[in-house]
């Protein structure tokens, strides 16, 4: 879908990871035994309670659309609770510090937060409207529904799942992917940086956000769904685990190199910077408009490509300041071998179709690490 926003007109390239008929297959099922999930009663009285006390995050930076449910909307899932009408069960993250995650119920809970927790002067408190058969309550707050009202609202059961912690987070993944069924589903790189919380997601806030990759990208890459941590994400994934570690399942991959990221040094981390930010400003002054996009077949360029993206800054990372100057040296030569390669069938099948296949992934990393090696030493 394209990002209407200002800057954000041209499309990402869809990505087809897979074959039709070929699935990204499970290398390494996790026990069944370490889903920690217990279920937790409470009643809306305890949901307000914790609301009022920021003791449940509605919005934390990976939450970006907490209200999406208009004035009626959320007037309805009032007037369920008051006619009794069961509501969905809710799922929690449990973060410590006696702090939930909201993994699913968002909508509900910025509804009640709405109408029972925000102070009675709050301009921002719900009043009801658009009710389906209770008429009779029509612009009322909570507090000015009868006291009988009031009580069975507060004194609802509510049915609640919560994720414990020392659940391993590739787990944690998994369940939130699974049960994410809010209005607006969360990204797979908004998943991640719930459950990765810490130096892992801090750091692909923090190179997403540099200028040398903005500036590489084109300001093409929309933040607003984290899509531009996930191709932080990508390449720190190839740069940290080479393509040797990698066995066909791209997520999990991903998913491998932020376990590592949460136990790295500093030290380990300060040089992730430094060669992130020499590829992407490498990027752009040895490929400018052209950076990350593959040929089409009309002989234009595409949008960005997701599959070159970390083949090209993963290798430009591996190179020294004074390759990188060689390349740029002989840029009119780097160019034209370049466009050869994305004309190539082979290559131009392995950032296209199948793209998480091994053997696509490793070919197109090979055949660009040729390219600039071939330039380099023949300089």
């Amino acid at each position: 879908m394209v990002n209407k926003e200002k800057g954000y007109e041209e499309k990402i390239e869809e990505e087809f990871l897979y074959e039709k008929d070929e699935e990204a297959r499970i290398t390494e099922p996790f026990d069944p035994q370490a889903v920690d999930i217990i279920s937790q009663p409470m009643t809306i009285s305890n949901l307000v309670d914790q609301l009022k006390y920021g003791d449940i995050v509605l919005d934390p930076d990976f939450q970006r659309y907490a209200n999406l449910w208009d004035d009626e909307k959320q007037s309805r899932l009032i007037e369920s609770l008051i006619i009794k009408i069961p509501l969905p069960t809710f799922y929690f993250d449990d973060c410590g510090d006696d702090k939930y995650i909201v993994v699913d119920g968002l909508q509900r809970l910025y509804t009640l937060k709405r109408f029972m927790a925000l102070e009675k002067e709050d301009t921002d408190r719900l009043r009801l409207k658009g009710l389906e058969y209770l008429k009779e309550f029509e612009g009322r707050m909570f507090e000015e529904l009868p006291p009988n009202i009031q009580r069975r609202i507060r004194t609802r059961n509510i049915t609640a799942y919560v994720i414990r912690p020392g659940t391993p987070d590739k787990v944690r993944t998994s369940i939130f992917t699974r049960i994410n069924t809010g209005g607006l589903k969360l990204e797979p790189a908004e998943i991640k940086n719930s459950v990765y919380r810490g130096q892992a997601a801090n750091l692909l806030k923090e190179l997403a956000h540099t200028e040398e990759f903005v500036r590489a990208t084109r300001s093409k890459i929309p933040p607003n769904r984290m899509l531009d941590c996930e191709f932080v994400n990508r390449f720190l994934a190839f740069y940290l685990l080479g393509t040797d570690a990698y066995k066909g399942n791209l997520e999990d991959f991903l998913n491998d190199v932020l376990v590592r990221l949460q136990k790295e040094s500093q030290e380990v981390l300060d040089q992730c910077r430094q060669d992130f930010r020499k590829a992407m400003n490498y990027a752009w002054v040895l490929f400018g408009e052209h950076a990350f996009r593959k040929l089409k077949t009309d002989g234009h360029y595409g949008g960005i490509n997701k599959p070159l993206f970390d083949a090209m800054s993963v290798n430009l990372a591996k190179l020294s300041v004074a390759e990188c100057e060689i390349l740029l040296q002989n840029k009119e030569n780097l160019e034209q071998k370049f466009h050869d390669l994305l004309n190539d069938k082979n290559f131009s099948k392995s950032i296209s179709n199948a793209t998480a296949k091994i053997m696509n992934v490793k070919n197109r990393h090979r055949a660009i690490s040729e390219i600039f090696r071939s330039v380099i030493e023949h300089d």
